[in-house]
């Protein structure tokens, strides 16, 4: 019978054993069989106590709640690391998506800063008359005369849409410049000019017009056709070629709709939320009034233009296409966005401050201007730099109350037919030629610009009011 319950009590410490071998690991699972085969080392040869069996049980129990912690432990830290991954990930694709979108327009715009120009000779032309109804035709046959002794021996001149194709190669607007030196006095004498190439022209693979190859062969056999830098991409306006349109009036016209923008919108944005945070008393008509802003900050924008239409274009007569027209319509998209950051600023004013500011005899007004508006100024220009980002890349708005326009002279005042930089783009994209879309980046360029210096300027801003911390 004692053989019996040694045996019995054996076998119980043996599936002990064989049990938390399988769920202990590492040192936990040796120190088990270390601790059976010491109070058991004949491996059930020798009488076992129940005693042992129970000491030996307890030990594993505590083996047991130490595995179980530290597989918390280790599915806590792997889902730490599992987070810090996708974290990182999305960073990662965040920051390729930017890089990617950069580097896009880059490689289409980096084109676009030179152009391509032809070398041609003028003998000696007498006196022309800028004023005379036949100059513009007469530029025009000395430049193709000029160009027609260069390529003669290349091109067969007599067939008349070989010799169409020939004029081509330079481009429409190459009388601009000829006028310009005969208005100089420039071609008095025999001289040499570069003339811009055609877009067509430039645009061309070898293999698609025998014209063209031809032509090419031998411009560049004899040094005429070079690349320059495109100094009519920052001083032109818009133009219906490519190699002579630039962004200047584009740009021109986006300053002056933001400045007129936020002329307007800053002063009525900023005392409107004032006075919803700290003059109007809590009540139906500041509820009403606070959810009619919310609604407004998020009606589509082509809705502003239609108001503008109506009421700036139709009914107060300012306008059409000027730079005032399409201030006075952004203003109105971005002063619910003013209002809404001016009133959280002044919400995270602390309390503290201001019941300083009354016990020490402060009026309100003198609450607000000395006390409050100091320490919620870096939070309101960082709203009026989000409204400015959002206003500067708006179009459709301006489309809607003509901005769309074919605007070739540089505006000069706010009356003036102006188009803006998204506006721009939206043409130039929209347009057949290649060589466009190569300006179009570079009119991207210039917007991403802008916004980079405003958000310096904001920057310098906060830091300059950014030593009340709370």
């Amino acid at each position: 019978m004692h053989m019996a319950r040694s045996l019995r009590v054996a076998k119980v410490g043996w599936r002990i054993c064989c049990t938390y071998k399988i769920l202990c690991n590492g040192v936990a699972k040796d120190v088990a069989l270390a601790r059976f085969r010491q109070v058991y080392p004949g491996g059930g040869a020798s009488p076992l106590s129940f005693g042992a069996v129970f000491a030996m049980k307890k030990d594993f129990t505590k083996l047991l709640k130490y595995h179980r912690k530290s597989v918390r432990v280790f599915i806590r830290s792997k889902k730490d690391r599992l987070l810090s991954v996708l974290s990182l990930g999305a960073l990662g694709i965040s920051v390729g998506m930017l890089v990617l979108v950069l580097c896009s327009i880059v490689n289409n715009g980096y084109k676009a800063l030179t152009t391509t120009k032809i070398l041609l000779s003028f003998d000696q032309i007498g006196h022309m008359d800028p004023g005379d109804s036949g100059f513009r035709d007469v530029c025009i046959r000395h430049i193709q005369g000029a160009l027609e002794k260069v390529i003669q021996d290349s091109v067969d001149l007599s067939n008349h849409e070989t010799r169409r194709i020939a004029h081509s190669v330079i481009s429409e607007t190459a009388h601009y410049d000829f006028a310009h030196l005969v208005e100089k006095g420039a071609l008095l004498s025999n001289t040499s000019v570069w003339f811009n190439a055609s877009s067509d022209f430039v645009s061309s693979t070898p293999g698609n017009n025998d014209v063209y190859d031809a032509i090419r062969q031998k411009l560049v056999a004899e040094n005429r056709v070079k690349r320059f830098f495109n100094s009519a991409l920052f001083t032109n306006s818009h133009s219906k070629v490519p190699e002579s349109a630039g962004i200047t009036g584009a740009l021109i016209g986006s300053l002056l709709t933001i400045t007129v923008c936020l002329a307007l919108a800053i002063p009525v944005g900023v005392m409107s939320g004032i006075c919803m945070q700290e003059l109007l008393k809590r009540g139906k008509l500041a509820s009403m009034i606070e959810v009619s802003i919310n609604n407004l900050s998020s009606v589509p924008s082509i809705i502003f233009g239609v108001l503008g239409l109506i009421v700036y274009l139709n009914i107060l007569g300012v306008p059409r296409s000027s730079a005032l027209a399409g201030g006075m319509t952004l203003s109105i998209m971005i002063l619910p966005n003013l209002i809404i950051s001016t009133r959280q600023a002044f919400a995270a004013v602390p309390e503290s401050v201001k019941q300083a500011a009354f016990a020490l005899g402060a009026s309100e007004m003198q609450v607000i201007m000395h006390h409050s508006l100091p320490i919620a100024l870096p939070t309101v220009v960082q709203g009026v730099m989000v409204s400015v980002a959002r206003m500067i890349g708006e179009s459709s708005p301006l489309i809607m109350i003509g901005m769309v326009a074919f605007v070739v002279d540089l505006p000069r005042t706010f009356l003036d037919p102006a188009s803006v930089l998204p506006v721009q783009i939206y043409i130039w994209a929209n347009n057949s030629n290649i060589e466009f879309t190569k300006i179009s980046a570079i009119a991207i360029l210039a917007l991403l610009v802008i916004l980079l210096i405003l958000n310096m300027i904001a920057d310098l801003i906060r830091k300059r009011f950014d030593h009340f911390s709370f």
